[in-house]
């Protein structure tokens, strides 16, 4: 058959279209929509990152493709962002500016009145705080690699300050913005100076993230107020709750796509959203029309398969090989149904889409978590020095005896160094995604414990979490846990981490300070994985008080956050015996 040209389509695109706010603020906004004249439906993106760029999406060219597709598409900068007026007030704001740009959007004669939102990381917070406000135009919402609490899984984890992600999102991406629409609209006294600063701080991000105290880094609060107001509230209190998802999932009335990625540093909120949704009030649309796709990625992961060092093959990318898995493509049919009333089988697929590691497949499910996921004890277990993959700690089946505890020095002068994991946002200085551990197990403060051999091939899919019993010599110190797949040859890949500070050991609303010297239990959240460790691999275990980067150090002196420099060392004492049973809890799956 000789190949035949497409149809001509031509595209109408509308720039800087002026969007009144209900408190007057006008919100610029890019309409692209087909030439021919008729109503559409309407997909919305809400932007911090400038409309200009086209908005963020996990494939750029998307817009182009959902007009094609008989869609309109418009993008708009968020209140204090680019061409927008208005003063950028993160979250919060994106509540009420939701509401009304998805019913401007509504009531427009090229619409036909059905909107949904769609869009990544941020651009995902706009849509859930837009959806907690019921705009009676909006239909389904696809959310990408985003949060549902920008106190937990955003601004800080398990109390800990998201320190990497602060550098390498804030500087590179808001402040520098900041910086130049308040030169542009005002003026900046010293405005070259501090130019550079930042280009200064951006270019050698790995010393920018040593400063000390945490405020020394170029944010001036005179532009970026919300970064000191961020390091003000180390409690999720109620400066965060008012900007919560988490607390408003019963209000969501729309279906919502969640994508997600086993290597993004929204994993937990995102599989939060879908549970949260599920087990809420929210209506019946939006628990049973929801949808979970997981996949192998990063925040920043390319069309491609890699993430990290590691390549889960052609199936594991996103829609550049025509064998790639089409991200875009499935987001289309979600709205083709909801927003289209377009079936073609996609009402009787399965709820939940993931990618099992190790195995590299794809695998359709009913729920998440998973129902025949059996939950399971792994005892660690030493005789007293399980420190590095050199040492004797190891997994066992059976609850402990009589165990002498591992011991190890952390100091934050030198951290244990952060290689790979659920990152964000400058891949060039702190690179997301699995990476070879054995140089993090090489160290004497990182204690190892793992399985024997595995006779058979073994799933844990699931959430991951560490129970430690810990004593400390400082009046507040952090602890760390990372989950790893061992290869027979050593190789040490990293699947899902974790922390939590001593003081927020009880639930971050508050910090309730310790004992030095007391045993106490903590429970960390490593989030979740889905991994197949093979046969004669091991199940590894990384126990440690730092993850930097990724985390701010915890100083060791019990002083308020960003508060000083200075640093002191702590003796650290894990205990695994017959009173203290540390044990790693693992969801596994039977085959």
């Amino acid at each position: 058959m000789q190949w035949q040209p497409r149809e001509t389509f031509s595209i109408r695109v509308d720039r800087d279209v002026p969007v009144t706010m209900r408190d007057g603020t006008v919100l610029m906004t890019d309409v692209y929509r087909p030439a021919a004249e008729g109503r559409y439906p309407v997909l919305l993106q809400r932007t911090p990152y400038n409309k200009e760029t086209g908005g963020l999406s996990l494939v750029q060219t998307d817009t182009f493709r959902a007009v094609r597709r008989g869609y309109a598409v418009v993008i708009q900068d968020c209140r204090g962002r680019y061409r927008s007026d208005g003063d950028f007030n993160p979250f919060l704001q994106e509540i009420a500016d939701g509401y009304d740009a998805v019913e401007w959007c509504g009531g427009q004669p090229w619409s036909d009145g059905n909107v949904g939102m769609y869009g990544t990381s941020y651009v995902g917070a706009t849509q859930w705080l837009a959806a907690i406000a019921a705009p009676p135009s909006l239909r389904a919402i696809a959310p990408a690699f985003t949060a549902s609490d920008y106190y937990e899984g955003w601004t800080y984890q398990g109390g800990a300050f998201e320190w990497g992600f602060m550098c390498n999102w804030v500087l590179p991406f808001l402040t520098t913005a900041d910086l130049l629409r308040t030169n542009a609209r005002q003026g900046v006294p010293d405005f070259a100076e501090w130019r550079q600063g930042l280009i200064t701080a951006i270019d050698n991000l790995p010393e920018t993230a040593k400063a000390l105290p945490l405020t020394d880094i170029p944010v001036n609060p005179a532009w970026t107020p919300y970064f000191a107001e961020w390091m003000a509230h180390p409690s999720r209190d109620e400066f965060w709750r008012e900007r919560s998802i988490e607390d408003r999932h019963d209000q969501v009335r729309v279906p919502a796509l969640n994508i997600a990625g086993w290597y993004d540093i929204f994993l937990g909120g995102s599989l939060r959203n879908f549970t949260g949704v599920q087990e809420s009030g929210a209506t019946e649309a939006a628990r049973e029309g929801s949808r979970l796709l997981l996949g192998p990625w990063t925040h920043t992961t390319p069309p491609l398969s890699k993430s990290g060092s590691v390549d889960f093959g052609a199936m594991g990318g996103q829609s550049l090989m025509p064998l790639s898995f089409d991200v875009d493509g499935e987001t289309l049919r979600f709205f083709d149904y909801w927003l289209k009333g377009i079936d073609e089988g996609f009402s009787d697929e399965p709820p939940v889409r993931l990618f099992v590691m190790g195995e590299d497949v794809w695998r359709s499910e009913s729920e998440w978590p998973l129902a025949r996921a059996v939950e399971t004890e792994f005892f660690l277990s030493s005789g007293g020095n399980a420190n590095s993959s050199a040492g004797d700690g190891a997994l066992a089946d059976e609850a402990p005896g009589d165990d002498r505890p591992d011991i190890f020095l952390y100091d934050p002068f030198h951290p244990v160094p952060t290689v790979g994991g659920q990152l964000c946002c400058y891949p060039a200085t702190l690179d997301p995604g699995a990476f070879d551990q054995r140089p993090v197990e090489a160290r004497s403060d990182v204690l190892v414990y793992t399985t024997r051999p595995l006779e058979e091939d073994t799933e844990v899919t699931g959430p991951v979490r560490l129970h430690l019993w810990a004593a400390t010599t400082a009046p507040d110190t952090d602890f760390t846990g990372k989950l790893v797949d061992i290869y027979p040859d050593g190789y040490a890949r990293n699947l899902t981490d974790g922390i939590i500070r001593a003081r927020y050991r009880q639930g971050t609303d508050a910090p309730r300070p310790i004992m030095p010297g007391e045993p106490l239990e903590y429970t960390i959240d490593l989030w979740a994985t889905s991994n197949l460790f093979r046969k004669g691999h091991r199940i590894g275990l990384e126990v440690s008080s730092s993850n930097f980067p990724r985390f701010d150090r915890n100083l060791n002196t019990g002083h308020e956050l960003g508060a000083d420099a200075e640093m002191l060392p702590a003796l650290q004492t894990i205990f695994h015996d017959r009173e203290h049973p540390s044990r790693l809890v693992l969801p596994l799956v039977p085959r």
